[in-house]
């Protein structure tokens, strides 16, 4: 039964009448069953209590509970009669009935919207029926064994939708101190009375953030106050759950939010990889290669920061997209993730919206969101039900005790001036006083009135889609790769990759390496490392011609390249010839006439300028390319749908420098990962054509054998010497565990 609730009244999930709080998780369980339609309902607060969900909690690298990790899935939920509406149209036994099917779908995690206004109607008078809501949600978490992801402050969602408090009188929540304060006093609140909650997996400190009415006014420094500010208010009382913010598209934008301005306040970190919005970085079918490494991506860039990161919300509608398609850009995107380290999965969402639903705001004014859902309306499966039920059958499997994403062997470094926070000037190289001070025209918080380095805008494309563009190159050679931070430890790995524009100078700073970087570069190649960087006609490298045996003479502008070998390289035979559309004018596109000084020129361009050139120094070795070829490629519309071989100069890098894959395929189009422990772990293969791929698998690991992870069992792979034949579908995933 529907019914309207008002702000005052009680509800243990029945039909909105005010009830004595007195027995509430009595009646709780006595209105769930008699609001129960689908699985039995538990009867006593004795089983009840045996039936809890043991408390979760993040070791670090997975979630864990009774000291075994899992990794959680699921999806976001706004129920499909209700809409955003559904607490003030509480319908008990429409909501049971939603967690039913998401038990019978394989979650074990559902997000959900605390909406501000509701929880907290005035000022610092919070709403009882509210968390008496909540606590219904809880009984039911328990029963359907589906862990709650509460987002808080709700705030944007659902198209353009805000769903604001009415007392905010045009006032910043990320800024205003009034409004901080009470933020601050409603997380406190909401820890309180859910501290020792087990049914709870985490707080979401909100969608999608900076809150859409001020996005345009929020900077670094506000993003990193407000959520410093709020998990201090929740960890007042509340120790047990882990804190994060569901940011989307904060790291490849450059905004106020991005994993690294807001690390040290979360416990893990969120991605929203939504690729069909971000055509800048994803000009291709959603259905495509670029577009099914959006999570693997977006969960390496952000990882990178130094905490595990989740897929928080990820799809696309039916009422724009095929609904197999659909499945089939999810499955491919899952099991991709979960290679590159993912800690769980949520999707947006779990349903569409119903007929009356559409006839409102905001579903009347955007078609689009009217059909996310991987059901309908009415609960019938799409074919996202379909694949989320068997890939959730398949990570419920895992044991992933011991085990961890294995190290990367290439580093994409991230520049410092695009991680730091606006206005720090710690690692700038100034110490002490000064009597003629420094101050940057740049830094808009550290210039009062001044613009700031800003969310980066063209240049953030430019970074962002050279850098995706080498990310899908190196897993398409073999190689897994990641994005620790200039700052950090990218000596690790044995390979590390440049390309432009992090080689390039000027203002804004974001996309480029400090001046100082390259000396570290140096002593990495000298105690022997390998460095690949591609440069445009903007480049800048100091003392380059000792690291790279080649100086920089002018620019070349080109409008076409065609850059063929002349001396064998890797694997790669003089006269190969590999071709390249320039997809724009200017120094960003125009490649650079190098001056050979000590290094050997395997490639020249069509013009018989050098193109490739190659340099040993110390133990290490570098290799330079004339031209920014990820740029080409990130501009390229569905580079990776045509025959596309660039991965081969990576591939030839990597065996030039002597370095061996973990694990890797005998396909480009299939990608191998690892999640590695002592003497077992997982191999995780994604195949990202439309092709089944029948593949060879090879590793460096003493495996002895391999079995693939089905939703029934194990079944074991046959060896063909060192090594193993594995087949996958066209956008599938399969999992190997090796021992």
């Amino acid at each position: 039964m529907e019914s309207s609730v008002r702000p005052g009244d009680e509800i243990i999930g029945g039909e909105g009448r005010p009830r004595s709080l007195g027995r509430a998780f009595i009646l709780v369980l006595a209105c769930a069953v008699l609001a129960g339609p689908v699985l039995p309902a538990v009867a006593t607060a004795a089983q009840a209590a045996d039936a809890r969900l043991p408390a979760v909690r993040l070791d670090g690298t997975y979630f864990t509970r009774d000291g075994k990790r899992f990794l959680p899935v699921g999806a976001h939920w706004v129920p499909a009669k209700a809409g955003m509406q559904w607490p003030t149209r509480w319908d008990p036994a429409e909501v049971e009935a939603d967690f039913a099917k998401m038990h019978e779908l394989g979650y074990s995690l559902v997000r959900f919207d605390l909406l501000w206004a509701w929880f907290e109607p005035r000022p610092g008078d919070y709403n009882e029926a509210a968390f008496q809501q909540l606590d219904f949600l809880v009984s039911l978490a328990h029963r359907y064994r589906i862990y709650l992801h509460p987002s808080l402050f709700i705030g944007g969602e659902v198209g353009e939708a805000y769903w604001d408090v009415p007392w905010r009188h045009g006032r910043n929540p990320h800024t205003d101190p009034d409004m901080l304060r009470l933020e601050t006093n409603h997380a406190v609140e909401l820890g309180r009375r859910y501290a020792s909650e087990t049914a709870i997996i985490a707080w979401d400190l909100t969608d999608e953030p900076p809150f859409w009415i001020v996005a345009d006014k929020t900077g670094d420094a506000a993003a990193i106050n407000w959520t410093r500010l709020v998990a201090g208010g929740l960890r007042r009382h509340d120790r047990l759950h882990p804190i994060v913010v569901g940011t989307s598209g904060q790291e490849t934008g450059h905004g106020p939010f991005r994993a690294d301005t807001i690390v040290e306040e979360v416990d893990f970190l969120a991605v929203h990889p939504f690729t069909l919005y971000r055509p800048e970085l994803f000009p291709d079918p959603l259905l495509s290669q670029r577009g099914t490494y959006g999570a693997a991506f977006d969960i390496a860039l952000a990882s990178g920061a130094g905490k595990p990161a989740m897929i928080h919300e990820m799809g696309a509608s039916s009422a724009q997209y095929a609904p197999e398609r659909i499945a089939l850009y999810d499955r491919a995107n899952l099991y991709s993730g979960l290679g590159a380290g993912t800690i769980g999965a949520l999707l947006w969402c779990y349903t569409d919206a119903s007929p009356e639903q559409r006839k409102n705001a905001p579903y009347l004014r955007t078609p689009q969101e009217t059909q996310w859902g991987m059901t309908t309306w009415d609960r019938q499966d799409r074919p996202l039900a379909r694949e989320f039920r068997r890939f959730s059958q398949v990570v419920e499997r895992l044991d992933l005790g011991g085990v961890q994403p294995a190290p990367a062997e290439v580093a994409i470094v991230v520049p410092e001036e695009w991680a730091r926070p606006h206005g720090d000037f710690s690692r700038l190289g100034l110490r002490g006083p000064e009597v003629i001070p420094y101050v940057s025209t740049v830094d808009g918080d550290a210039v009062a009135g001044g613009g700031g380095q800003g969310g980066g805008g063209s240049e953030s494309t430019w970074l962002m889609g050279s850098s995706l563009t080498s990310f899908i190159l190196a897993r398409r050679a073999g190689l897994k790769a990641d994005f620790p931070r200039e700052h950090g430890d990218w000596e690790k790995r044995p390979l590390v990759f440049l390309p432009s524009p992090l080689t390039s100078t000027g203002t804004p700073f974001l996309t480029h390496v400090h001046s100082d970087f390259y000396a570290r570069a140096r002593a990495y190649v000298e105690a022997g490392g390998s460095l690949y960087a591609s440069v445009a006609a903007d480049a800048a490298i100091p003392e380059m011609e000792g690291l790279f045996g080649a100086s920089l003479a002018d620019a070349a502008p080109v409008s076409e390249l065609a850059l063929r070998l002349v001396a064998p390289f890797g694997g790669l035979a003089p006269g190969r010839t590999f071709h390249f559309s320039v997809p724009g004018s200017g120094s960003r596109y125009w490649g650079q006439l190098l001056e050979v000084k000590g290094g050997s020129v395997v490639a020249v361009d069509q013009d018989g300028r050098p193109a490739l050139v190659t340099h040993a120094l110390g133990g290490g070795r570098t290799l330079l390319s004339a031209y920014p070829l990820e740029a080409y490629l990130a501009a390229t519309p569905t580079a990776f749908e045509k025959p596309e071989d660039s991965h081969l100069l990576y591939q030839a890098f990597r065996d030039w420098a002597g370095v061996r894959s973990l694990v890797r395929t005998d396909q480009p189009a299939v990608e191998a990962t690892a999640l590695e422990g002592a003497g077992r772990g997982y191999f995780v293969l994604v195949n990202h054509s439309p092709q089944r791929q029948g593949v060879s698998v090879t590793t460096t690991l003493p495996v002895r054998e391999l079995r693939q992870v089905t939703p029934g069992g194990l079944l074991r792979l046959a060896a063909d010497g060192p090594r193993w034949r594995a087949d996958i579908d066209p956008w599938d995933g399969v999992v190997l565990e090796y021992r």
